[in-house]
């Protein structure tokens, strides 16, 4: 709400009246006392009277209320745009009603949906405006053209398709995925890493790397859960790493699906994670340099890579660099930087479950230990073998035998 006060200079500077409540100095200037989109008690310009500042009052309001939805005054005074939400304000209500969700996913969901609105044109302003097969072509083209993988460019649609969701009754719309045709990105099957891979990467890694990277491939954990570890998951007398979401409300950290589990520690990782313990006065196990968790392993492990002389060489990709109004998209080849696709965290989590397959442990431990919600998921996760030893070989010979011509 907007209210006019006179301004004027007293005995220990300026001051402020609120109009109405006694007479008005002589030689005051009256000024609307209003609050802005973005929140922010503003000031207007003097007028010389109150009744002219109270004229202005009622302007400065209706532009006030316009700017808070993203409309011009004449939008918000139209009466045909009685009703309609204004995209603004459903992102808006989109990210309050998911702001319980993992910070991780807030920052996506708000990466994508300001994309959306820095790249919409200006006749796109209401929900239902976007729910054509036009708006969301047009945003489509836009995340082409700025070269995004196929994966992001999906994300990032099915952030908007659910937005709109939430307005069905409002657009009509109720399946506003079926209005386009997104790039279908090629489903990779996760390859488990070899030894030699393992050997190759832990030989370039210092002492913290190697507990991180090692943690990772001794637990199978997502990389959640590995920032959010804390000393308080790990039971030194059990050997087993709780994953868990008690005690961490102030991040938003829950377990996927919502389900806890025990994993239990190899004797290495036990008896590294004792002595980090000795030292360690964090309430996490794994932090960056300001103290907090690290939520950077991914960054750091591509970079591991290419120490390691593991990239591909062949894959581009395009990065935004510069800082500020500097900042500009930038093609890049795994050749010469840290950005190879062959290289990512769950790799390692699929060589962990690989691994204990072929150490003997049960299936149904494994499925446990990495979380699935059945055991259909954990068989297709589990990598198929790459490497013939001469048990296996001796092994396929024999079913050979027995099924060729006679």
């Amino acid at each position: 709400m907007a209210s006019v006060y006179a301004r004027f200079r007293g005995s220990e500077g300026w001051e402020y009246q609120k109009v109405g409540r006694g007479r008005p100095p002589k030689n005051a200037k009256f000024h609307v006392r209003f609050t802005d989109a973005q929140g922010r008690r503003r000031w207007s310009q003097p007028f010389n009277t109150p009744q002219e500042a109270e004229k202005n009052a009622s302007g400065v309001a209706v532009a006030t209320q316009a700017a808070s939805q993203g409309l011009t005054v004449a939008e918000f005074q139209d009466i045909t745009n009685a009703g309609r939400t204004t995209l603004k304000v459903a992102v808006e209500r989109f990210l309050k009603l998911h702001r319980n969700d993992r910070p991780k996913t807030i920052q996506q969901y708000e990466n994508a949906l300001n994309s959306l609105l820095g790249n919409l044109p200006n006749s796109v302003r209401f929900v239902k405006d976007l729910a054509t097969a036009d708006a969301l072509d047009t945003y489509l083209e836009t995340l082409e053209r700025d070269e995004y993988a196929k994966k992001t460019i999906e994300t990032r649609m099915g952030i908007v398709f659910s937005l709109l969701k939430g307005f069905i009754r409002e657009t009509g719309v109720q399946h506003p995925s079926k209005l386009v045709s997104l790039p279908e990105p090629v489903q990779k099957r996760a390859k488990a890493y070899s030894n030699e891979e393992i050997a190759k990467l832990f030989e370039v890694m210092n002492a913290e790397e190697k507990l991180r990277y090692l943690f990772f491939l001794h637990t199978g954990c997502r990389e959640q859960e590995v920032t959010y570890a804390t000393w308080d998951d790990v039971d030194f007398r059990q050997r087993k790493f709780h994953v868990t979401g008690d005690g961490k409300q102030d991040v938003n950290f829950v377990p996927k699906n919502h389900e806890e589990r025990w994993i239990p520690l190899t004797t290495e990782l036990y008896e590294l994670l004792k002595e980090r313990k000795s030292k360690s006065m964090t309430r996490w196990i794994f932090i960056n340099e300001d103290g907090k968790p690290e939520g950077h392993f991914l960054r750091k492990f591509k970079a591991i890579a290419k120490k390691a002389g593991l990239n591909c060489g062949h894959c581009k990709t395009t990065m935004t660099e510069g800082k500020y109004h500097a900042r500009k998209r930038t093609k890049v080849s795994c050749a010469i930087r840290p950005v190879c696709e062959k290289h990512y965290l769950h790799r390692l989590r699929k060589t962990c479950a690989t691994r204990w397959l072929r150490s003997g442990i049960n299936l149904m431990d494994i499925r446990t230990w990495l979380g699935h919600a059945s055991l259909a998921v954990t068989q297709i996760y589990l990598a198929d073998s790459e490497h013939i030893d001469s048990h296996m070989q001796a092994r396929l010979d024999s079913a050979g035998r027995h099924a060729g011509p006679k």
